[in-house]
């Protein structure tokens, strides 16, 4: 985490408060719930990004003395908690359109907000793509992201919306124009959950310290065969965790008499190769390979 990473945010911090009091002053003017759901949800969005901010702050500072593994667990425990939220906000929108369509709809100013949803669609495509393009590996990138890409989506549907309903005006379905809104909150609300979930799985598993993506697992325990294979080692355990950006890596490897390593030299060689094999990985790698020659120490 470097100081590139809060500037960034900054950006996101600094768009999601213009976007949410234009949103929600305009959800209001034109009486649509679906532009004040868009106000709602950047609100959320500006205090997740000033904890994003404050936290990645806070994990660029020295301490090791209280957090001698690091402060990886920030990053998906701040993760988390926007998902969680920003999960209440799509169940909040969907209870509400619900009743809506229940008790007949609701009359919108059709013209304010198609104009909105034009407005909003450019503003909000303009920013993912600033952070689309983004190189930085950080997890509070991925989420901020995230949120703007749902958000430009919803804006995507505003606009669709409120053309049909401009179609509509003044012809035999006038009528449904009054649904349209909460039919467009409702299916946005029904897509978004599906957001918090993936985020709340993947960072849940690594506060969880789970084993990590199948792949990189696959990957890395090739990397480690091969050279198993080539120092005659027997058997060995590998046990994988990642956290944020870290890949901890926890080796224990059974030594025999017939292996190639009976030094520290030759143990330090291994592991001079096994972190030259990571390096082809997008993480940062925690490394501990431990060498015995009692199985009893490595189960």
């Amino acid at each position: 985490m470097n100081t590139s990473v809060s500037r960034i945010l900054f950006v996101s911090t600094a768009s999601a408060f213009a976007f949410a009091v234009i949103g929600i002053v305009w959800g209001i003017y034109s009486s649509s719930q679906m532009i004040l759901f868009d106000g709602l949800y950047s609100i959320i969005s500006l205090v997740m990004s000033l904890m994003a901010i404050l936290a990645s702050q806070y994990i660029n500072k020295d301490d090791e003395k209280k957090f001698p593994f690091g402060k990886t667990a920030i990053q998906p425990m701040i993760v988390v908690m926007q998902a969680i939220v920003m999960g209440l906000l799509c169940v909040s929108a969907l209870t509400s359109s619900v009743i809506a369509l229940l008790t007949g709809g609701r009359e919108i100013a059709v013209g304010s907000a198609l104009l909105y949803g034009v407005f909003s669609l450019v503003f909000c495509f303009v920013v993912q793509r600033f952070f689309s393009k983004n190189k930085h590996r950080s997890e509070f990138i991925r989420s901020e992201a995230a949120q703007w890409f749902m958000d430009t989506i919803l804006s995507s549907a505003v606009v669709l919306g409120f053309l049909l309903a401009l179609f509509l005006d003044n012809t035999s379905w006038a009528f449904v124009i009054n649904y349209i809104d909460p039919t467009m909150v409702l299916l946005a609300g029904l897509y978004f959950l599906s957001v918090p979930f993936r985020l709340i799985r993947k960072n849940g598993k690594e506060l969880l310290m789970m084993t990590p993506d199948q792949d990189l697992f696959n990957n890395i325990r090739f990397e480690m065969a091969a050279l198993e294979q080539k120092y005659n080692i027997q058997d060995s355990w590998l046990r994988m965790a990642k956290m944020s950006d870290v890949l901890y890596l926890d080796i224990d490897i059974i030594v025999t008499n017939d292996s190639a390593i009976s030094t520290i030299e030759d143990s330090d060689m291994f592991r001079e190769e096994f972190q030259q094999q990571l390096d082809q990985y997008d993480v940062i790698p925690w490394v501990t390979i431990a060498f015995t020659k009692e199985k009893k120490w490595a189960e």
